[in-house]
């Protein structure tokens, strides 16, 4: 299990990947209220698909989370995502989509350490 968890002013969001053979299962929480908003799955020579539950948006964090997965990883996987802030501002809301990146950066190198 590989976490990875980012804190700036108000805001914390947690990362979990769980390997499944040469599969990976990623959730991504946080917030005032974690729950279960979007889910994008694929592999490196699939398409992405993804599923948004009514009323959210986090397809926006799966996606780009999914999308640079796709380039790195061989195997198949899924990311699941549920960030919801109380009275978010819009600086508040490109900053977690700025550390949602940095935190996909981050398990991609994990990643391909634990395979070289």
């Amino acid at each position: 299990m590989i976490e990875i968890v980012r804190k700036k002013n108000r805001l914390e969001l947690k990362m979990m990947a769980a390997g499944m053979g040469d599969d990976l299962c990623v959730m991504l929480t946080g917030g005032d209220r974690p729950h279960l908003g979007a889910v994008t799955v694929g592999s490196g020579t699939g398409d992405l698909k993804t599923f948004t539950f009514d009323r959210h948006k986090e397809n926006i964090i799966t996606e780009l989370f999914s999308s640079r997965l796709k380039r790195e990883y061989a195997g198949n996987f899924a990311v699941c995502c549920g960030i919801h802030m109380n009275n978010i501002s819009q600086e508040e809301l490109e900053l977690v989509i700025q550390l949602c990146r940095d935190m996909a950066e981050e398990l991609c190198a994990l990643l391909k350490n634990r395979a070289g």
